[in-house]
């Protein structure tokens, strides 16, 4: 008869020609500290300076993958938001694309193309709600007095409590964000070759 292997004999046999890749495990490692760094960085973590950033990024033993970590934190933080007061945080992803690009002109304009266009966005959400508003109005007014007419008294009507409203700018909305998540990670991939 023969003898029953525990789970420990089998997870050893199954991972007995398993090889750690040193090398791999410290690029991850530095891979993940450049990330962090590049998340100081864009939150303002201590009042980090530019001076800080390209200090703490030289100090790294493997810069390639220092540059690897900056760029992927680089490229997350480039996204659409409906807040128009960023200015601040889009200075601070310029200055991430020139520590790693070296200063490359080709990547600067890039970048300043970029944040000129997520600038954009949230003034055409506001211009879009604004057009959908002024397009939407005769159909509210048309509401209140249908209302009016049933309940006898004045009953508010306004695009934001109206469903049939909400739910044709919900569309809208959607279909601008559609269009400028589009064309920004095409930059993205440009961004990514360039650097």
């Amino acid at each position: 008869m023969s003898r029953i292997k525990s789970a420990w004999e089998i997870a050893l046999e199954k991972t007995e020609n398993i090889e750690v890749d040193r090398n791999k495990l410290k690029k991850d490692e530095n891979i993940k500290k450049a990330r962090s760094l590049a998340g100081s960085f864009l939150n303002d973590d201590e009042h980090m300076s530019y001076a800080e950033l390209e200090r703490q990024f030289s100090a790294f033993e493997d810069p390639e993958a220092a540059k690897e970590g900056i760029k992927i934190s680089l490229l997350q933080n480039l996204s659409l938001n409906t807040d128009e007061d960023v200015t601040h945080r889009y200075d601070r992803l310029s200055s991430l694309a020139s520590l790693i690009s070296s200063g490359n002109e080709a990547v600067n304009d890039l970048m300043s193309q970029i944040i000129s266009f997520l600038k954009q966005y949230p003034e055409h959400r506001k211009q879009l709600l604004e057009q959908l508003k002024q397009h939407f109005t005769p159909v509210l007014e048309q509401k209140a007095a249908q209302l009016r007419e049933k309940y006898g008294q004045d009953v508010p009507v306004s695009p934001e409590n109206d469903p049939e409203f909400l739910k044709i700018a919900q569309q809208n909305l959607e279909q601008l964000a559609k269009q400028y998540e589009d064309t920004l990670k095409d930059a993205k991939e440009k961004l990514n070759t360039l650097i």
